[in-house]
């Protein structure tokens, strides 16, 4: 039986998590792009998400500090997102991952061929 994440044990889960969600690393790299942003702006930028993950990665990385909301009191409501100054710290280590990524994709794709014939 496998025992829930304790966070206090192990202080790296909230970047494992992120690593893991492929949708929040894709919301924070279209945010770092673009700059502040409305939902359905962003919700068009990425075609293959779906309204409510993209609500749900929002959220998340929201309450881990990552991305801020503005709320406009306004008639229909304006919220804006946009990249915290905290968020700012990750962006050399997601570069990092992408170039590897970059760098290694062919040989990933070629190892995933392989196992499927």
């Amino acid at each position: 039986m496998r025992k829930k994440l304790d966070y206090e044990y192990c202080s790296a889960s909230p970047v494992l998590e992120w690593l893991g969600d492929k949708w929040a690393l894709v919301v924070l790299l279209k945010l770092r792009e673009n700059g502040i942003m409305r939902f359905n702006e962003l919700y068009k930028l990425i075609p293959s998400i779906s309204e409510k993950m993209l609500s749900t990665a929002l959220r998340s990385l929201e309450t881990d500090g990552l991305v801020h909301r503005k709320v406009y009191p306004e008639v229909p409501p304006r919220v804006e997102y946009y990249v915290s100054d905290f968020r700012m710290t990750l962006i050399p280590h997601l570069e990092n991952i992408i170039q590897w990524g970059q760098e290694n994709f062919s040989t990933i794709m070629d190892n995933r061929k392989k196992k499927v014939t």
